[in-house]
């Protein structure tokens, strides 16, 4: 397969997916899911190569930067309602980033000594370019990130709403600041889905949480180093 086949197989992928799920609201129902799962079988069950197809599609990795960037329109179009409640905020988003970095980091260290393993599992809740440049900073294992953060997603993405009617959490504020700090990019997407609100307090959130994790992550891999 060509690389240009490889590059078109994923986009045409997401988006037939996209389209035969937009009618089932179901958090199952995600394309990006069930994409990663078909690309997985793909290369599972064939003689397909990995390292070409990572290779074919390093542009669309790329542009995850200026998609994070783009999630500014949404943040924009409610910055008054942010303004009013900036510190509330930033307190939720640190806290939220220090539990983030905490929780994974204490489950990890469970059930492995292996440093870079750990060291990989930090970020898990920050958006993939973020991710990626903490993971050089801190020695983790790049694919594996790139990997946890996706999963972290998916998964956040799959169980929030459950979540909210669990916990009765119906202000859309606290959702998208949920989404935007336990999913990121992922979650964000879902949010602005759900409502202008929840995907500008998402955007918020995942800027927030990136900036906070990219502070905490030195002294946290200096005190995984030391253990």
């Amino acid at each position: 397969m060509s690389l240009i086949s490889y590059s078109l197989l994923t986009i045409a992928l997401f988006l037939g997916l996209k389209k035969l799920l937009e009618p089932y609201k179901h958090p199952l129902c995600n394309p990006l899911l069930w994409s990663i799962v078909l690309l997985i079988g793909l290369f599972t069950g064939s003689s397909l190569q990995f390292s070409s197809y990572q290779q074919a599609t390093h542009w669309l990795v790329w542009l995850l930067e200026p998609a994070v960037v783009a999630l500014a329109v949404p943040l924009f179009n409610q910055v008054q309602q942010i303004k009013s409640q900036l510190w509330l905020v930033i307190i939720c988003c640190f806290f939220g980033s220090l539990l983030a970095i905490s929780s994974g980091v204490s489950i990890a260290l469970l059930f492995t000594n292996d440093k870079a393993l750990i060291l990989s599992i930090l970020p898990k809740s920050v958006t993939s370019p973020i991710a990626m440049e903490i993971t050089e900073q801190t020695g983790g294992i790049a694919p594996l990130v790139a990997g946890i953060v996706i999963v972290v997603g998916i998964i956040g993405t799959v169980i929030s709403s459950s979540l909210f009617k669990l916990f009765k959490i119906n202000n859309e504020q606290a959702q998208g600041l949920a989404m935007g700090t336990g999913a990121h990019a992922i979650g964000t997407a879902a949010a602005i889905n759900q409502g202008e609100q929840q995907g500008a307090f998402s955007s918020v959130a995942l800027v927030l949480c990136g900036i906070f994790t990219a502070l905490l992550a030195p002294f946290f891999s200096w005190l995984i180093n030391i253990l």
